[in-house]
Order: C-alpha cells, then sequence, then structure tokens
C-alpha cells in the first residue's frame, strides 16, 4: 500500500495472477493434454457406436414432420429438394468404428429416413458419399448444396464401402415442404436445439421423451424455430441491440465514469436479449404444435413432455425470469393446453386422436424380395411400432383385435412409389407377436 492509500498496479498484477493460479490448481495425479485429448476421442466413439440405436426415431420423425404441410404456414408447396440419407461429417472416431481409411473424403451415412424413397437405395451406415453428380461431398456444406442445387427427381452418388469397390448408386430425389436436416447431439441433457436449417436433438430428450407422440412435439418446435428464421433474425437483433445498447452506455460513460455505462447496461441488453428469446420460444411452442398435429401426432398426448418438465423445471423467480431465455414451464404448459383446445375447436374431425380398427401401413418392397421378407425387414429395423394405447389393447384383447400401426409411410403412398410399396393390413395378413413389434 502506498502512503496515499490508493494500490499499486503491481500489488493488484500480483493478487490477480495468484488467484488464476490457484484456479487452475489440481488435485490428484495430473494428466497431459495428449492423454486428455485420448480420452475424448475414447468418448466420442462410445457415443457414435450406441448413436446408432437412437438415430431411426429422429429419422422417422423428422422425415414425417417435413413432408406434412402446415395450413396457412410458410409453405404452401413442397419445393424444397430432400434426399432421405441420414448423413453426418466424417470424423476420426467415425473412421475407426468403421474402418475407413484416411485417405477417403466424403460424408458418413448413419442411415437412411424411414419410409422415404431413399430405403430402396442399398445406402447403409458406414458408407461414406464421396460425389453427387460429379461434385465432391467433402463436406456437409458441400452435400446439401449439391443436393438443394439439382434440378432432376435423381442424382448419382460415388459411394465408398469397406471391402468394396467404389460404385455408383441413384439417389430419388423427393420433395418436402420445409428445408431442415436433423442430427443426434451427443448430450445427456433434455436438449434439442435449431441453428438455421440444422436441428440437433439430443438422446436426453429421445429418453425423457416416451413416444413418439412426446417427441414430435420436441421436433416440431425445433421445426419451427427454422421455418420462422429465429436464428437470422436472432443473429440480426444482436447486432442491433448491441450497437444501442453501446451506444447507450458511452453516453453514460460521459457523464459519469468511465465502465459505469458498460455496467449498467450490459445487465439491460443481456435481459432484452432473453425477452426477445422468450418471445422466439412462445412462437416455436404454438406452430411446433401445429407442425405436430399435421404430421399426425397426437398433441394433446405430446405435450405432456413439458408437462412433466414441472417437476425438474418448475417457475423461476422473478430475478431468475428476467435474463431466461424460455419461458417457465408453468406458463409453457398452459399455452400449449389452450393450444390443444384450439384444435379441437378447429379440427373436431381430428381430435381427439382416435384409433382405426383396419388401419393399413404401407411397407417398400425391393426388387426380389417378398412381402413377408419386406415387413420383416422394417420389423427387425423398428420402423414399425405400436402406440402406446394399442400395447395395452393388444395385450388385454384375445385373440388381438386388428390395430393402429404406425409407420413413417402409414399415409398413402404418392402415385410414383406405388409400384414399390404395398399396403397391407398388418394383423389379418400376417402372423406377428406384440414381442416383435
Amino acid at each position: 500500500m502506498n502512503p496515499s492509500g490508493k494500490p499499486r498496479v503491481l500489488e493488484i498484477s500480483v493478487m490477480i495472477l495468484a488467484l488464476v493460479l490457484q484456479s487452475c490448481a489440481s488435485t490428484g495425479p495430473s494428466i497431459t493434454k495428449a492423454e486428455l485429448a485420448k480420452k475424448n476421442e475414447e468418448f466420442n466413439l462410445r457415443f457414435f457406436q450406441a448413436s446408432g440405436e437412437w438415430l431411426p426415431r429422429v429419422y422417422r420423425v423428422g422425415y414425417q414432420l417435413v413432408r406434412s404441410p402446415v395450413p396457412a404456414h410458410k409453405s404452401e408447396k413442397a419445393d424444397y429438394n430432400f434426399v432421405g440419407v441420414g448423413v453426418d461429417e466424417l470424423k476420426d472416431y467415425g473412421r475407426q468404428a468403421y474402418g475407413i481409411d484416411k485417405k477417403v473424403r466424403g460424408v458418413l451415412v448413419r442411415g437412411v429416413y424411414p419410409g422415404s424413397k431413399a430405403e430402396l437405395s442399398g445406402l447403409k451406415a458406414g458408407d461414406v458419399i464421396t460425389k453427387i453428380d460429379g461434385k465432391k461431398t467433402e463436406n456437409l456444406g458441400a452435400y446439401f448444396k449439391a443436393i438443394r442445387k439439382t434440378n432432376k427427381d435423381k442424382v448419382k452418388a460415388a459411394v465408398w464401402r469397406r471391402n468394396e469397390k467404389l460404385f455408383e448408386c441413384e439417389l430419388p430425389v423427393e420433395k418436402v415442404y420445409y428445408n431442415a436436416q436433423f442430427f443426434l447431439a451427443p448430450t445427456p441433457n433434455f436438449d434439442a436445439s435449431a441453428l438455421f436449417s440444422r436441428i440437433d436433438v439430443g438422446i436426453g430428450a429421445l429418453r425423457y421423451s416416451k413416444n413418439d407422440d412426446e417427441l414430435g412435439v420436441i421436433m416440431g418446435h425445433e421445426l419451427a424455430h427454422v421455418t420462422l428464421k429465429h436464428s437470422a433474425k436472432k443473429l440480426g437483433a444482436g447486432v442491433g441491440m448491441g450497437l444501442a445498447y453501446g451506444l447507450a452506455a458511452a453516453t453514460v460513460d460521459a457523464f459519469t465514469l468511465p465502465g459505469v455505462g458498460q455496467a449498467i447496461m450490459n445487465p439491460a441488453m443481456q435481459a432484452s436479449q432473453a425477452a426477445l428469446s422468450r418471445r422466439y420460444e412462445r412462437e416455436a411452442d404454438y406452430f411446433g404444435m401445429r407442425h405436430a398435429f399435421h404430421s399426425g401426432y397426437d398433441v394433446e398426448n405430446g405435450a405432456k413432455v413439458f408437462a412433466r418438465l414441472g417437476t425438474d423445471a418448475p417457475g423461476f423467480e422473478v430475478l431468475a425470469y428476467t435474463f431466461s431465455t424460455h419461458p417457465n414451464t408453468p406458463e409453457r404448459t398452459l399455452r400449449l393446453e389452450k393450444t390443444v383446445e384450439e384444435f379441437k375447436t378447429q379440427y373436431p374431425d381430428k381430435m381427439p386422436m382416435t384409433i382405426h380398427e383396419n388401419w393399413e401401413v404401407v411397407i417398400p418392397v425391393a426388387t426380389g424380395e417378398s412381402l413377408e421378407e419386406a415387413l420383416e425387414r422394417m420389423v427387425e429395423a423398428k420402423n414399425i411400432r405400436l402406440t402406446p394405447a394399442v400395447q395395452a389393447s393388444v395385450r388385454n384383447t384375445e385373440p388381438p383385435a386388428p390395430a393402429l400401426v404406425s409407420a413413417v409411410a402409414s399415409n398413402a403412398a404418392p402415385a410414383e412409389q406405388k409400384p414399390a410399396f404395398a399396403a397391407v393390413n398388418v394383423f389379418e395378413d400376417f402372423e406377428l407377436t406384440t414381442d416383435k413389434l
């Protein structure tokens, strides 16, 4: 301390340095960056290998959402190109999992979208798409650009497959109403996010959602963020707020002391950004319910996923709510309940959702494949499911009554698909047990 009572700059610097060093100190054995990087790769590989169990569900619900129009919402025509192949960036752990040589460049196939035309393409997880119509696809951007730009109903894909020569296959290009791509996020939290046209669904969200109705509401919410262009709007608003609050902070500094303006305006800007985010979340809740509803999901049942969150994330206190990016659970639950009531009034013939006794399931049949073999393939791939209500009905009925079996393509197939598909009543034409389904 100097005679004037003011701390010297050197003393302050030493104190700050000591605090930083103390926060960096660790207890127990030391680890190197290389060891940590290796362990990270191990965990990435574990996630990658486990994700095959979850991806079909993401693809199944995602496909149903983008191909189902919502009246008077953004897109009245199916104008967006879509290829029903789930892809991701080719990372080192992906190479390790599938034995892919480091010289191979392209996007990694994680699977196909159940019910899409690409189901008959022959592609499988572990394949690498290196080109589309002769154009290199070394990353996701190049791949989706090639799909987006084509004006053909089929594209030629150059494919690398382990222990086989490079080969070409044709991928059918479908038209869908909304432009979105779906991915699995490596998080155990109840988390799903949308960034421009990319939608990531966390494993935690998949585990938390008890059925596809709940997952349809969750993913419909993220699709609404995409269709309402919230990412671009947030970016623009963020720039505008930064300029406005920066100018206000400079003005306050001019009449007070340096730093006072920033100290006042930073929390104000954060509160404003949070309020804008809550507004977008409310919009996504409402239009997400519309997406799910018009995709055939029982939104009254599906909205229960947010009600259950009430036990995990109840209402916020006033201060916490001011800086929260999402509405609190009671508010969201109430709004979703009112949305369900609105649907019941607008669409009385569709609400509540009912089980049809003679429901048919549309099954893709590959060349040389019998209908029985096609059905067995879909069952093994878990592309056919029973709703919880039907499972209970089947368990309590002897013999089993015809029941609703839902698949992605359970609606009538488009005319151009009919030669490759057959519609059957599963319980009348086949002897299948509920264990298989």
